[in-house]
């Protein structure tokens, strides 16, 4: 039975180094992140995954406005919680077998696209992480008409956490869910600041 926490309704486990990215400047070297990999997953792991967590939100544009907001890295420092960067390490066009890196603050992301509806559905998985939280993750970004120019979004995570991170997971699994939801009201406000804004 999958747990479910929301508003409205290579080889696992095997950590490796990434490239060091050059300083900006002065002597000092940046340290290089070890990457923790990620058990392979699809997208019959939405289905049956342990765990979920889900955001529902009504935003004020169309499906396809919000699904550019989510594709492109510009503009998601002013909506994403703790963004850093967001980078394509594939070349255009962008949809499924993608990949990209998505930097926070406390983590990095590796991730691959599975599934790629423009103003429908925008899923990936997982690959690797800089933090040995998750065996297996899936995020599900789903946009549904509504009206003639509103859009509800139903944001999902789909995960199996590691062994060691289960003792502490109701902490951890409520702030994973409070991050969601702020770059979820974030990202609303965003969109009514920015409605007149071209994408």
């Amino acid at each position: 039975m999958t747990a479910t926490l929301g508003d409205v309704a290579p080889h696992a486990g095997r950590s490796t180094p990434s490239p060091a990215r050059s300083p900006a400047r002065g002597p000092r070297r940046a340290l290089r992140p070890v990457w923790f990999e990620l058990a392979p997953a699809d997208l019959d792991f939405t289905r049956r995954a342990p765990f979920r967590i889900e955001v529902a939100s009504l935003l004020q544009a169309r499906p396809d406005r919000v699904f550019e907001i989510f594709a492109r890295p510009e503009g998601m420092r002013d909506w994403i919680t703790g963004f850093v960067d967001c980078r394509w390490t594939s070349p255009q066009p962008h949809g499924v077998g993608s990949t990209r890196e998505l930097e926070l603050h406390a983590v990095t992301f590796r991730e691959h696209f599975i599934d790629w509806q423009p103003g429908s559905r925008f899923c990936f998985v997982i690959d690797a992480m800089t933090l040995p939280l998750m065996r297996r993750m899936v995020e599900d970004i789903q946009l549904q008409p509504f009206g003639a120019s509103a859009t509800l979004l139903r944001w999902s995570v789909h995960y199996e956490p590691r062994l060691l991170v289960r003792a502490v997971h109701p902490i951890a699994r409520r702030l994973i869910y409070e991050g969601y939801r702020a770059s979820a009201e974030r990202l609303s406000r965003y969109i009514l600041k920015n409605a007149a804004t071209p994408a």
